[in-house]
């Protein structure tokens, strides 16, 4: 391990191109997915900046290298442990788990709706949501929410009837 006490720390884009793909590696085989992966190569790539940016160096590569693989080690533990705490499910899938006719070709037509719409109406008429509520979530007046449940149930009803 040799010492670097003449160098400064490389900047972000030598630090990408030295330890980039090793981290990408790391974080895809943890996280199983590259949207993830990338993300959490970038998580780490912020944090090297602000380590940097505390004026705080590292005594060797080794020890820059090892840094790295820790935080991107620790933010995709904190991720999947995220993952695991709030379980999410993606509207499309929705759909399997209605039995009746009538419910899924609601859900298929719903899913054909832009998402500002999509979103409200799922909220308010499957989760049971007050607009109140709805406006807190999705960080809008309740006036825009009100307006999109009207506009959103104009457009579920015309796509309902041109299916029919």
């Amino acid at each position: 391990m040799e010492k670097r006490t003449d160098s400064p720390d490389q900047s972000v884009d030598e630090v990408f191109q030295e330890y980039g793909n090793m981290l990408y590696r790391i974080a895809f085989v943890m996280m199983k997915n590259a949207f993830d992966a990338e993300d959490i190569v970038q998580d780490t790539l912020i944090k090297y900046m602000e380590h940097v940016k505390s004026r705080k160096s590292f005594e060797t590569e080794e020890h820059q290298k090892a840094w790295l693989i820790r935080v991107a080690v620790n933010l995709c533990k904190n991720r999947l442990r995220f993952y695991k705490t709030h379980p999410k499910i993606r509207i499309e899938e929705l759909a399997r788990y209605y039995e009746e006719k009538a419910d899924i070709r609601l859900m298929d037509s719903l899913l054909l709706l832009p998402s500002k719409y999509r979103e409200v109406l799922l909220l308010h008429y499957v989760e049971g949501y007050q607009g109140k509520e709805i406006a807190r979530m999705l960080k809008l007046s309740e006036s825009a929410v009100r307006k999109r449940l009207e506009r959103g149930r104009g457009k579920l009803r015309a796509v309902l009837d041109e299916a029919e």
